[in-house]
C-alpha cells in the first residue's frame, strides 16, 4: 500500500538530543516525500507555541496535532482541524489531586503553556538541555491560579512533573479513578492529562478520516509513551533506537536513533522502492 501521510513525533524522534535542531538529512527526506506527494504531519505532545522551532525547519508540512492529539492543526492556515479538550470540571479534579501533593505543574490551553508561581520557581526537565529549558521558561505564561485559568471548555493537556516511584503510580491511579482522562508520558516522572480521546492514534484516525485516506497508508515514527497508539494503528509505524521498551513493542519495526537520523533512513528506503 502506497504511503499518503507520514507522522513524525518531534521530541526523541525527529529532533536531536537538543530538543530544537533537526538535521538537513531529515529535513530533506521529508521536502523529499512531499514532492512525492505524500503529505507530512508533525505529532507532538507540545502545545502549538513550542512547535516553533520544528516549523521554522519545515515550512512545507500540511498538518500539526499537538499536546498528544488533543488540538489538529491545519498547519499552512493555522486552522484548527479538531480539538478533544480535557472539560473543566476533570480539570479541576486533577488539579485537587495535584495540589494534595504539591507537585509541579502546567497546562497546555489554545495553543500556549501556563505555570503558577510555585510551578515557576520549581520548572526543570532534568533531562533536556539548558537551551531548550530557558526556550520553555521564556514561552511559559505565569498566571496566579491555574485552576481559574482553565477556561469554560477545558484544556488541552495538565502535565505534571517531577514525580517518581511510587508516587508517581499513586497519583496516576488516582487520576484515572475519576474517569474519562488518558494518561500517558512522554518522559520520564512526569505525567500528561488528556481529554480520554485525546492521543495520537486517535488524532491519527481522524485525521485520516479528513484526508480520505486509510491508516494502512501513514507512515508513523515515535519514542516514547505517548506515541504507542499512534505506532499501533498506522500501516508502517517505526520506533527509534532510542526508544521506550513500549514504543518499540508498539512499532512494527526499530529503526536507527533519533541523532542517526532514523527518520531519514526509513523514509529514504521507502522512497527508493517506491522508484524501482
Amino acid at each position: 500500500m502506497a504511503v499518503k501521510l507520514i507522522m513524525t513525533d518531534l521530541d526523541g524522534t525527529l529532533f536531536k538530543d537538543d530538543h530544537v535542531s533537526i538535521s538537513e538529512r531529515n529535513i530533506a527526506a521529508l521536502k523529499r516525500a512531499k514532492e512525492k506527494g505524500i503529505k507530512i504531519c508533525i505529532s507532538t505532545g507540545r502545545t502549538k507555541s513550542l512547535t516553533f522551532d520544528a516549523t521554522a525547519a519545515i515550512p512545507f508540512a500540511d498538518y500539526i496535532i499537538t499536546s498528544n492529539g488533543a488540538v489538529t492543526y491545519d498547519a499552512q492556515t493555522d486552522e484548527i482541524i479538531t480539538s478533544q479538550l480535557l472539560d473543566a470540571e476533570k480539570s479541576k479534579k486533577v488539579f485537587s489531586i495535584i495540589n494534595d501533593h504539591s507537585l509541579t505543574h502546567e497546562i497546555y490551553f489554545q495553543g500556549e503553556c501556563f505555570l503558577d508561581g510555585y510551578s515557576a520557581k520549581l520548572y526543570n526537565y532534568g533531562n533536556i538541555s539548558a537551551h531548550y529549558l530557558k526556550v520553555l521558561k521564556d514561552k511559559a505564561n505565569v498566571v496566579p491560579n491555574l485552576s481559574e485559568h482553565i477556561g469554560k471548555n477545558g484544556v488541552e493537556k495538565i502535565n505534571i512533573m517531577h514525580v517518581t516511584g511510587d508516587e508517581l503510580q499513586c497519583v496516576k491511579n488516582e487520576i484515572q479513578n475519576i474517569g474519562g482522562i488518558f494518561v500517558t508520558s512522554s518522559i520520564p516522572e512526569n505525567l500528561e492529562m488528556n481529554n480520554y480521546n485525546a492521543n495520537k492514534g486517535y488524532a491519527l484516525k481522524k485525521l485520516c478520516e479528513i484526508m480520505g485516506i486509510g491508516e494502512n497508508e501513514v507512515m508513523a515514527f515515535g519514542d516514547s509513551g505517548n506515541d504507542c497508539e499512534m505506532l499501533k494503528i498506522a500501516g508502517y509505524s517505526y520506533a527509534l533506537a532510542n526508544a521506550w521498551e513500549e514504543a518499540k513493542s508498539a512499532a512494527q519495526v526499530v529503526t536507527l536513533s533519533n541523532e542517526d537520523d532514523g527518520v531519514a533512513v526509513e523514509i529514504e528506503k521507502y522512497l527508493e522502492r517506491e522508484t524501482e
